[in-house]
């Protein structure tokens, strides 16, 4: 399994997120705008939600 470090750049974190969205099937802006969309739904940041995001996929969050 990959290592990655706790903690990575906001780009970086955002990324992987959209990596992740784009395996569920939205690409490009639409991914970007459902991360926005979560992030504002759940009042937080966007990298924060990227975050739990990338945290869910890894098994790190329940």
């Amino acid at each position: 399994m990959l290592v990655r470090p706790d903690s990575l750049s906001a780009a970086d974190v955002v990324g992987l997120a959209l990596k992740v969205l784009a395996a569920e099937g939205l690409h490009g802006r639409a991914a970007q705008e459902a991360l926005e969309a979560m992030a504002r739904e759940r009042g937080v940041p966007v990298k924060r939600c990227a975050e739990l995001i990338v945290a869910a996929v890894d098994g790190r969050v329940n």
